[in-house]
This record gives structure tokens, sequence and C-alpha cells, in this order.
């Protein structure tokens, strides 16, 4: 007599699954919109002759966006006023410093009775752009001793990312920032676009 096999229904619950395709599509978002959070939207100038950019680990990126006289978005007029309460005027070009979707610096920063190290009868409007790099970068920057100087310098380096109609002077600014005392970053980056092989 043959003997009869029972049988057995066996049902997969999916729900394990589903978590984790969805923890999966969270992860993935975050990582891609944290790998984005240096770069601001910026029109670089195109680079006749440049070389591979490789990014060392840590590396700073300063973004300096600039608007002509009444060229300020709508959006970045409401993001003053509701983070500073600063109305930005249309008669007056707009420049200002993004480091992580942070504002280091704008025209109307309050300088707090500090004065430029550098011209000393004037304001000094970069304070904070000048104590992130000072208690934020130069202190995991790897340092190497000046035979030179004789002292330790930051020896990693930072890029400064403008768009293609900044005027130089808002860059320059910046640079005369890295070689404030307790800063002395030499390694300076300037980015910029690949031509287009087709234009």
């Amino acid at each position: 007599m043959a003997r009869k096999r029972g049988e057995v229904e066996v049902e997969g619950d999916m729900t394990p699954m589903i978590d984790l395709t969805f923890l999966l599509i969270i992860f993935f978002i975050i990582v891609n919109d944290m790998s984005k959070k240096e770069l601001e939207d910026l029109k670089l100038p195109v680079a006749q002759q440049a070389g591979h950019d490789v990014p060392p680990d840590n590396r700073p990126i300063l973004n300096i966006r600039w608007f002509p006289p009444g060229g300020v978005p709508s959006w970045v007029k409401q993001q003053y006023r509701q983070t500073f309460g600063v109305e930005i005027p249309d008669d007056i070009e707009w420049s200002d410093v993004v480091w992580k979707r942070q504002i280091l610096y704008h025209p109307r920063w309050d300088p707090g009775a500090r004065t430029d190290p550098i011209r000393r009868g004037r304001p000094d409007f970069y304070w904070k752009l000048a104590d992130t790099m000072k208690d934020v970068f130069v202190p995991y920057m790897k340092v190497e001793m000046d035979e030179t100087l004789g002292i330790p310098l930051p020896d990693d380096p930072i890029l400064i990312r403008a768009d293609r109609n900044t005027p130089f002077k808002y860059i320059q600014k910046i640079m005369e920032v890295c070689t404030r005392d307790g800063i002395k970053i030499w390694k300076v980056q300037l980015a910029a676009s690949e031509p287009n092989p087709a234009g």
C-alpha cells in the first residue's frame, strides 16, 4: 500500500521584504542628498586648460553666489527674510558665501564691532567665515612644517566655487581670509567646468 504524502501550504510573509525595500530607498535618498549638500547650483567658468579634479578627503567647499542688481531670485530673498530678517534691495549687487547650505557671509552681516585685520579701519563682515575656517576646517586638516616660515601650516586645500559672472573681488576676499592668523590655508583650488565638446 502506497503512503499518501500530506500537502502543506507554506505562505511567505512579505512584510520584512517590504520593510527592507523601504529602508534601502530611504538610505539611498539620504546618501544622494548628502553628496550634493556642499554644492550650490552655480554656472562655473569654463576652463581652457585644467586637470581632472581628484578631491582629497574632508576638503571644504565654499560656494560664492553672486547676483546683479535686481537679479536676486525670490527664493533667495525669502531665505534671507526667514533666516536673518534681512530684506535684499533691488538696487545693489548681492553676494554671499555658502558652506553646506549654511550662509557664512552676506553684505549685511553684523560685524559685531570687529575690524578687518588687513584693512584696520573697516568692519569685518567676513568674521563668521573666518571663525568657521579656524574652528571647523583647520583642526581637521593635515599639518606640515613650513621650512621657510618655520611654522606649521595646514597642508590640505579648500575649494572655492564661484559663478562665472562673479567679480573677482569676492574670490579675492576669501583668499585674504585664508591668510589670517589661526587659519593660514595656502592651498586654494578654484572650480571650473569642462568645455562642452559639442560646442
